[in-house]
């Protein structure tokens, strides 16, 4: 799951790492005590980073990035210097790793970050895709077609292992 991939990131890297969904939602992240700053704490504190925060580390080109990107401190801003390692899959951008810099990344570690990297990639890719298929679903339960909405009803139940008839509201 996706803590277990950000504590082995950190446990790689004697690193802070927090992992964002390309919305910049706070996924997951690992306890740390040794490195923090004010965007990782409010991060954590709202389970999100702000817009400004956003258009910030984007200008850095992370959405299309193939590899890791430092984004050096900015002190103005209230920030470390980060690495960020995309999260992708199939060549699409699910979210982010982050690894806060108190020291340099060993470059030794790159494959090993960009390994977790992708198995997170592939586990926001499959979140990405439940919701979607949900959001379908719950379309069809207000279908006209009674076909429709029973099939729908059973596939929703199914997927949220419940009996057919448990209300949801």
């Amino acid at each position: 799951d996706l803590q277990h991939l950000v504590d082995e990131a950190a446990r790689t890297t004697a690193m802070a790492v927090p992992l964002e969904d390309r919305e910049f939602n706070l996924g997951a992240f690992c306890s740390h005590q040794s490195v923090a700053d004010e965007v990782s704490r409010d991060s954590i504190l709202t389970r999100r980073s702000t817009s400004q925060v956003r258009r910030y580390s984007e200008s850095f080109g992370i959405a299309r990035a193939d590899g890791p990107v430092r984004i050096p401190a900015d002190e103005e801003r209230g920030r470390l210097g980060r690495v960020c390692v995309p999260v992708r899959w199939q060549s699409v951008t699910y979210g982010y790793l982050w690894l806060l810099e108190d020291h340099t990344v060993d470059p030794a570690l790159l494959p090993e970050l960009l390994d977790l990297a992708k198995r997170a990639g592939v586990e926001l890719a499959r979140h990405a895709r439940l919701r979607d298929d949900l959001g379908w679903k719950v379309g069809e339960l207000l279908s006209t077609y009674p076909e429709t909405r029973a099939r729908a009803a059973r596939e929703i139940a199914e997927s949220w292992s419940r009996p057919e008839a448990t209300p949801v509201a």
